[in-house]
């Protein structure tokens, strides 16, 4: 083999390999653009999907504020000057708007923090016209869904005092005396004593109900329920 044509085989080989390269970059090059688009398009979507949950949630909190603001406005007096906000002349006529709202919030809303608050309101609605078993569906699923929302505690006391008041206050007692020998319990110590001594009364037990109440005001002695615990136990001074 002469050295032009071993020149030639090299060269050969040479522009094989360069081309070989150019292919492989040119495909790598095809990936990278692949894999560049498919991140943009995934970066649109997630931006997308977090604009339309921020929205969502936005005109969610919007229509909770408006039906909150209703639930508490002032009704219209039978004599005298009515205060601009008020609308309404009966509980029931306020109570069944603000209700329409808190329903429509859950409907449009669905899926945002604002949509389980309205339910919270709702059971509220509902537990005021005797209906116990939503108002208590509603509390319960508040509960399982959202185990450490800010809002828990309000509803798990809600729940305790519905039980109390639908004849459960024998089972809701032993309940809540288990919760205070625990560390960490359910609720704040306070709270629970104030369930316990409505529970104890619930069952006609007044004494029982009076150890409970002044165990808030020695042990909770700035607890919002020291007044209520004073008048109800006979200290109030």
């Amino acid at each position: 083999m002469d050295r032009q044509h071993r020149h030639d085989l090299r060269h050969d080989r040479f522009v094989d390999e360069v081309g070989a390269l150019s292919s492989r970059a040119r495909a790598n090059q095809r990936l990278l653009l692949t894999v560049a688009g498919a991140l943009i398009l995934v970066a649109f979507v997630v931006y997308g999907i977090f604009f339309y949950r921020s929205n969502q949630e936005r005109k969610g909190q919007e229509l909770l504020a408006s039906a909150i603001t209703t639930i508490e406005s002032p009704l219209i007096p039978a004599t005298g000057t009515a205060p601009p906000e008020a609308k309404f002349k009966t509980d029931a006529e306020r109570n069944a708007a603000a209700e329409k709202m808190f329903k429509e919030v859950q409907a449009q809303y669905g899926s945002t923090d604002a949509a389980d608050i309205a339910g919270l309101y709702v059971g509220r609605l509902a537990a005021s016209r005797g209906d116990t078993a939503t108002a208590r569906q509603k509390l319960n699923d508040f509960i399982e869904d959202h185990p450490q929302h800010m809002l828990v505690g309000a509803a798990r006391y809600s729940l305790y005092q519905l039980r109390i008041e639908n004849g459960e206050a024998t089972q809701v007692a032993t309940e809540l005396n288990a919760e205070l020998q625990k560390a960490e319990p359910a609720l704040p110590g306070d709270s629970l004593l104030s369930l316990l001594a409505h529970a104890w009364e619930a069952q006609g037990d007044q004494a029982k109900a009076r150890d409970a109440y002044r165990r808030i005001i020695t042990e909770f002695p700035d607890s919002p329920y020291v007044l209520e615990a004073q008048r109800r136990a006979g200290t109030g001074s």
